[in-house]
C-alpha cells in the first residue's frame, strides 16, 4: 500500500485531513505539523524511509525541501491551484473589490516555483499584479516583498496561502485575504500525486547506467594494464554479491558499463555512493565514475558520459549522476553534502568566460549557493568542492570579491601564531542578479 507523507502547518493541516475524511485512496497517510521551515529537515529524516511519497500543503514547505535537502530520496509534490482556479480568484476579486486594481495587489503565492501560474500569458502588462519573483522563498523574504510593496505605497492589498504568515500582515496592518484550497482542490492535488506514484510502480523502472572508467599510470605495460581491468571487474562483482546490487556489466575500451532497472529516489543514490566508497577503500585502483538516470537505456547513456567527463574533470577517485529533464548534475558523490548544478545556466557560462573562471569551478560554487546560500568559504574549504589547490581558489574568490558577488567577513582565528583564515559569503542578492 502506497505511504504518504503529509506535512503542513497546523491551520492549513486541518483543512487538509477535514477534505480527506471519508475519502478511500486506497493508501496511508502520516501527518507531520511544524511551526517553522528549518523544522521540515527533521520531518524529512523522520520519514524518508517509509514513504513512497512526501506531500505539502503549498508551495513554500515544498520550495524549503528542495532548497535545503541534498539528495531527497521520496517524491515531492504539493497541493495546487490550476490556472483555472487562479484566474477564478482574480475575476472573483475584481468583481468583490471594483476599486482595486488587480495592478494594485500582490499575490505571494505565485513565484518562481509554480512558473507564476504563467499569469502573464492571460494579463497585459497594465493589469498585471505584483508577484514574488525572489527565488530564495522563505518567511523573511514574504515579509520584506510585503514590506516593501505596502511601505512604497504600490499595493493596497495582499493575497496569500501562507498561514504562518498572517501574524505578521496583521502587525504590519496589511489588509489580505487568506486563501485555503477547498477539499476539491486538496484531494484532486493528493489523488494526483498517488496516482502518479501508481503509474511509475506500474510501468518500468527507469533506467540508471553507470560507467567506470580506470586511470592508469603513465608507462604502464600492456600486461599490468590487463591485470587492472581484470582487478576492477573482480571488484566490481563482489560489490554486487555483498550489496545484493544486481546490475549487468559490460566491458568495453577500457570502460565498465553498469545498467539496470532503477528508481533512482529509493536505494540506487545511494548504491552508488557505497560503490565509489568501496571501490576507493577496497584497493589502489584509481578510477572515475559517471551515471545517468533517465527514461531509456540510450537517454541514460547518454547521460552517464557526460557525468563522465565532470567526473574526470574532478580529477579524483569519485563520481556524478545526470538526472530529470534539466539533465541537473549532482556530485561529488562521495561528499557528505553533494552539490546540484547544471550547464543550462547560461548566465553563469557567460560570465565564466568572460571573466576566466573554470565554468565548472563557477557551477559548483553556484550550487553551493543553491544549496546554502549563508555558506561561509575559505580558500581551503572550496578546494574540497572542486578539486584544485587553495592558491587557485584564492584567484577565485578574489574574482568574486571584486564582482561583488561575495563579500570578506571577519577571519577565523587559528590557534597559536599562525596567520588568521580570510573567509567570504555570498552577497546574495548580487548573485541572484548575476546567475538566475
Amino acid at each position: 500500500m502506497i505511504k504518504v507523507s503529509i506535512i503542513s502547518p497546523r491551520k492549513s493541516m486541518d483543512a487538509i485531513v477535514s477534505a480527506l475524511e471519508h475519502q478511500d485512496f486506497g493508501c496511508t497517510f502520516t501527518n507531520y505539523v511544524y511551526k517553522q521551515l528549518e523544522e521540515i529537515k527533521d520531518i524529512y529524516e523522520q520519514c524518508k524511509d517509509s514513504s513512497d511519497v512526501i506531500f505539502f500543503s503549498g508551495e513554500l514547505g515544498y520550495s524549503y525541501m528542495l532548497t535545503h535537502i541534498d539528495n531527497i530520496q521520496v517524491p515531492c509534490s504539493f497541493i495546487s491551484y490550476s490556472e483555472k482556479d487562479i484566474l477564478s480568484i482574480l475575476l472573483n476579486f475584481v468583481v468583490r473589490y471594483p476599486h482595486i486594481p488587480l495592478s494594485r495587489i500582490y499575490i505571494d503565492f505565485l513565484s518562481p516555483v509554480n512558473d507564476f501560474m504563467n499569469l502573464k500569458k492571460y494579463l497585459s502588462p497594465n493589469y498585471m499584479p505584483y508577484l514574488f519573483e525572489n527565488p530564495i522563498y522563505n518567511y523573511e523574504t514574504l515579509k520584506e516583498r510585503a514590506e516593501e510593496l505596502w511601505n512604497a505605497g504600490k499595493i493596497d492589498m495582499i493575497l496569500t496561502r501562507t498561514t504562518n504568515q498572517l501574524d505578521v500582515l496583521n502587525k504590519l496592518k496589511i489588509p489580505y485575504i487568506y486563501f485555503i484550497p477547498d477539499a476539491e482542490t486538496i484531494r484532486d492535488s493528493i489523488r494526483h500525486a498517488i496516482d502518479a506514484i501508481r503509474l511509475k510502480q506500474k510501468n518500468q523502472a527507469g533506467k540508471l547506467v553507470i560507467l567506470i572508467k580506470l586511470i592508469y599510470p603513465e608507462y604502464i605495460s600492456t600486461q599490468d594494464r590487463e591485470l587492472l581491468d581484470i582487478t576492477l571487474h573482480k571488484y566490481l562483482l563482489d560489490f554486487r554479491k555483498e550489496f545484493q546490487y544486481d546490475f549487468a556489466l559490460h566491458t568495453a575500451a577500457h570502460r565498465f558499463e553498469l545498467s539496470l532497472d532503477s528508481d533512482l529516489y529509493k536505494t540506487s543514490f545511494e548504491r552508488i555512493q557505497d560503490l565509489i566508497t568501496f571501490l576507493d577503500e577496497t584497493g589502489e585502483l584509481e578510477f572515475r565514475l559517471g551515471a545517468g538516470f533517465g527514461k531509456s537505456l540510450g537517454e541514460s547513456h547518454y547521460q552517464a558520459e557526460l557525468a563522465l567527463q565532470e567526473s574526470v574533470k574532478y580529477g579524483k577517485n569519485d563520481g556524478f549522476i545526470i538526472h530529470g529533464e534539466e539533465s541537473t548534475l549532482t556530485g561529488p558523490l562521495s561528499l557528505t553534502r553533494t552539490l546540484n548544478y547544471s550547464y543550462s545556466n547560461t548566465k553563469a557560462l557567460a560570465y565564466s568566460q568572460a571573466n576566466g573562471i573554470n565554468e565548472s569551478n563557477l557551477l559548483k560554487i553556484v550550487g553551493l549557493f543553491q544549496m546554502d546560500k549563508d555558506t561561509v568559504m575559505t580558500a581551503a574549504s572550496l578546494s574540497q568542492w572542486l578539486n584544485i589547490t587553495s592558491r587557485s581558489c584564492n584567484r577565485i574568490l578574489q574574482q568574486l570579491l571584486d564582482s561583488n558577488l561575495i563579500e570578506e567577513i571577519a577571519p577565523q582565528k587559528q590557534e597559536g601564531k599562525g596567520r588568521p583564515t580570510r573567509q567570504y559569503r555570498f552577497n546574495k542578492q548580487r548573485f541572484i542578479q548575476t546567475f538566475f
